[in-house]
């Protein structure tokens, strides 16, 4: 036998040139070939060692298999996943653009609110500090401005509605997911759980090991280049095995045809089972009871024996090599498969861990709906909320334009009044002419009159016309308040200041400009 890694060598074969001379290898004593017999027996222990690599070499083909199909398994969940983790991640944009959008509108209507309200604030202070004048009150009233002729209720009541509207928008139940949430809570709860999903479901990913192919690995041999190392040493120890067979078998031809042989055989595997150092060998079965001259066995030339022999002593000078070789091998194939065993375990943690985050995957697919649901209420409850804020802002401007307008309409009434007092100024004046020219006309009768009577009195009888002395008939002209419902008990048009209609001209030409009559 030989040492050398190729196991075909170890067989034995027929030398071309003895080493031994014939006339040594016939004189082998018999104790040698026994003892080579005994040392062959115990060689064929190494079976155990050719068992256990075949039996690694069945775990690790077992061990490949499996990991060709998780590995598969994983890098097609991976791919899944992967394109679920994207198609969640667009949702969460979209999620996240929904409640963005709705923030920046929420803050741009409460931004719109505070001018609005400050516009009606302004107007309003403008009535209250516009004073009705004393002119247009009964006597003995207190000052009153322009804003107590309205109803201030209407602002205060338009105001609560609009804080109603507000806390709408974050104070709106959704009765089909938590009765006892509002819609923002609910809409913010639902994306950062979306958000905690995500994360947790890239934790599981990054934390597992990458998939690898069995076939390719990132540092050192891969699972394939081990499983066929070990069959490679597996085969080469079966070889070698089959060497100490055959040169087992040739020791006990050689025993059995040298005279003695077998009783000594029988004796010392008798001894050395005995033998506490020593290891159980047994011969039975090969070595019969009977003498060693059995007729089974055909009788060997002198030629064959010696080159039978010859082949003996060469390989039992190698008996230990190949048992140390069969020792070396399985360590090799223990060592392979202990690094193929980690990775195959890698590969499994590798499959559990995405199958871990499939799971999770699965978990999260059943709470998308409700995600869409809560954007959709979200959506759609901000919609309506926002008509109705929308609507009150309307009316709100509405109400300002209308204060405006009253603060523009009074500066209107006092340069109605103004005219008005003009109109009646001016049918005074007529009036006071007409007394005047009727006056003078009185004055020409009275003369005519009297001329008459120096004239005529002496001849007439007084009672030819008992009211020829009768005073001449007179008109007054008087102020007419029939159908009047004056508070202040004389007729005509109170009298104004004149820096008072002065302001109100110079208001009411501002506001023609453009300006705003409540300045």
């Amino acid at each position: 036998m030989s040492s050398t890694s190729s196991a075909s060598s170890h067989a034995v074969s027929r030398p071309t040139s003895l080493h031994v001379p014939p006339s040594d290898i016939d004189s082998i004593p018999v104790e040698t070939l026994v003892q080579h017999l005994l040392d062959a027996k115990r060689s064929l222990s190494s079976m155990g060692l050719v068992l256990r690599a075949n039996e690694l070499v069945h775990a690790a083909r077992q061990a490949h298999e499996e990991s060709v199909i998780l590995s598969a398994q994983s890098q097609f969940l991976r791919r899944g996943i992967s394109e679920q983790m994207r198609l969640l991640l667009r949702i969460r944009k979209g999620l996240v653009r929904t409640y963005d959008d709705g923030k920046r509108e929420f803050k741009r209507i409460i931004k719109a609110l505070d001018v609005a309200n400050s516009r009606l604030e302004d107007t309003m202070s403008v009535l209250r500090g516009r004073g009705v004048n004393s002119a247009f009150r009964p006597p003995g009233e207190e000052k009153r401005s322009l804003l107590d002729f309205v109803e201030e209720a209407q602002v205060d009541r338009m105001r609560e509605v609009l804080k109603e509207n507000i806390q709408a928008l974050q104070v709106i139940v959704v009765p089909y997911l938590w009765p006892e949430r509002t819609t923002q809570q609910s809409f913010d709860r639902d994306l950062l759980q979306l958000e905690a999903d995500l994360r947790n479901l890239k934790a599981i990913i990054s934390s597992a090991p990458s998939p690898a192919s069995p076939s390719i690995s990132s540092s050192g041999p891969s699972i394939l280049h081990l499983l066929s190392s070990m069959i490679d040493n597996s085969h080469a120890m079966a070889e070698l095995l089959t060497s100490l067979t055959r040169h087992f078998d040739i020791c006990v031809t050689a025993v059995r045809t040298t005279e003695g042989g077998p009783a000594l055989a029988r004796i010392k595997a008798a001894e050395a089972t005995q033998s506490q150092e020593g290891d159980d060998v047994s011969i039975s079965g090969v070595i019969p009871d009977q003498e060693s001259h059995t007729p089974d066995l055909e009788p060997l030339s002198p030629e064959d024996r010696a080159q039978m022999l010859e082949v003996l002593v060469q390989d039992s000078s190698e008996l230990e090599d190949v048992v140390q070789e069969l020792n070396e091998r399985l360590q090799a194939v223990e060592a392979e498969f202990k690094n193929l065993d980690e990775q195959t375990t890698q590969v499994k943690l590798c499959f559990l861990s995405t199958l871990d985050a499939f799971r999770t995957l699965e978990d999260i697919g059943t709470r998308i709906q409700s995600y869409m649901s809560a954007e959709n209420e979200f959506r759609d409850r901000w919609v309506e909320e926002q008509e109705a804020i929308h609507d009150r802002m309307s009316e709100m401007e509405e109400l300002r334009t209308f204060y405006e307008k009253y603060a523009g309409t009074y500066d209107h009434l006092i340069l109605e009044v103004e005219r008005r007092k003009g109109v009646e100024e001016n049918i005074l004046g007529i009036w006071k002419k007409a007394k005047e020219s009727v006056e003078r006309i009185i004055d020409v009768d009275r003369r005519q009159r009297d001329l008459f009577r120096q004239e005529v009195a002496d001849h007439l009888p007084t009672d030819l016309w008992p009211g020829m002395d009768d005073p001449i008939l007179r008109w007054d002209v008087v102020p007419s308040t029939d159908n009047r419902s004056d508070y202040r008990g004389s007729g005509g048009t109170p009298t104004l200041e004149k820096s008072v209609v002065e302001g109100a001209k110079r208001r009411h030409r501002f506001a023609d400009s453009g300006g705003s009559a409540g300045v």
